[in-house]
């Protein structure tokens, strides 16, 4: 029988989004009976609840600090908590990182009183500093995006004697994270016969929401889709946020909503504003519903992986005028949405978490 482990996830991020999906996913894979699994989190409702929780417990005030002495006291006192796990819920054995080693220092602080392994997962570009770097070092196994692979580079300079930084990425205990849907939660095959639009992402500004809006909205309301507008509201960031909700003809707003994936099988175009996605795991999800996605040529990572018109269909970055005509001339051809979204969920099959998860699932376990 595979040994007991005790497997301890840090989420210190108060908003659910494709990360903490993403990671939660991967948990599902890798729990099996003879396997613990404890979150550290203040957002209980984004995991599985399956897996045992800790309550993470901090001020609004320190939670917006990023940098120096306050941020650091923010993340002893995290850190506290993964010795709270020791003593309540027995010996941990892995520590993962959810987020960046900035985000997640406490794992590193508190492994000075422990000897578990940290697996660090990158789901975006990491800040260029020398705590990052020392972070990075230390770290068992990190598991990236591929896009974040320049930032990592460039941070990891600051402390390693080498030219190359990027063959120390290629090495054994760096590995690309690719990322997956688990079956149990496939989304349901979406509808072709009346064009329906669907934007669902979180209102940070990065995101494009205001974008999108002016976009659409610039489309007259008689020949205008109908638009679903899915929307997550961060608790507590220092990054500027979008307003929500909008009211206008023909857009329907939905704040966080518990039944998205009704709502995206009503629909049947997807569109992605991000300003350089690192993944997008919600364009993934409306690939695999068969959605027709409509993103953004910014060379992020799905503008490289998809073909336009073939698979998706591409508009302008930044450009609403151009945005708009491509919805215009999608609503106006139902049959082309029909044929996109096909070749773009055929696609999507690749990205099955029993396959995209395996290599991280068996370090885990080791």
């Amino acid at each position: 029988m595979m040994e007991n482990k005790h497997i301890v996830v840090l989420d210190a991020i108060s908003f659910n989004g494709g990360s903490k999906v993403a990671t939660n996913t991967l948990l599902t894979t890798i729990s099996q009976p003879n396997q613990r699994v404890t979150v550290i989190t203040n957002d209980p409702t984004s995991w599985d609840s399956k897996f045992q929780q800790l309550a993470l417990h901090e001020s609004d005030w320190l939670a917006t600090k990023d940098h120096g002495l306050l941020y650091f006291l923010r993340h002893f006192i995290i850190a506290l908590h993964i010795l709270v796990v020791r003593i309540a819920y027995g010996k941990v054995d892995v520590v993962i990182g959810a987020s960046t080693p900035g985000v997640d220092l406490s794992v590193y602080l508190a492994r000075y009183f422990m000897g578990y392994r940290i697996i660090q997962l990158i789901h975006g570009p990491v800040a260029c500093s020398g705590t990052i770097a020392r972070c990075l070092i230390r770290a068992h196994f990190v598991f990236y995006l591929p896009s974040s692979i320049n930032s990592l580079a460039k941070c990891l300079a600051k402390k390693l004697n080498t030219t190359d930084i990027k063959k120390v990425l290629r090495g054994y205990r760096f590995k690309p994270l690719n990322i997956g849907i688990c079956k149990r939660a496939w989304p349901t095959q979406c509808q072709y016969h009346t064009p329906q639009i669907l934007w669902a992402a979180s209102l940070l500004k990065w995101k494009g929401l205001d974008f999108f809006i002016n976009s659409i909205s610039a489309i007259p309301v008689a020949i205008r889709p109908v638009t679903e507008i899915c929307y997550i509201r961060p608790k507590t960031t220092a990054q500027s946020i979008s307003k929500a909700p909008v009211i206008l003809p023909k857009f329907y707003w939905h704040l966080q909503p518990s039944d998205l994936n009704t709502i995206r099988s009503n629909c049947n175009i997807f569109v992605s504003t991000s300003q350089n996605e690192p993944f997008g795991l919600s364009i993934l999800e409306a690939l695999a519903a068969g959605l027709c996605v409509i993103i953004p040529q910014d060379n992020a990572y799905w503008d490289r992986t998809l073909c336009d018109d073939v698979n998706c269909i591409k508009y302008h970055a930044n450009d609403l005028h151009d945005l708009a005509e491509k919805v215009l001339e999608l609503t106006n051809n139902p049959k082309h949405i029909k044929r996109i979204g096909q070749c773009g969920q055929q696609l999507s099959a690749q990205y099955k978490a029993s396959k995209t998860y395996q290599k991280i699932r068996n370090i885990v376990m080791q």
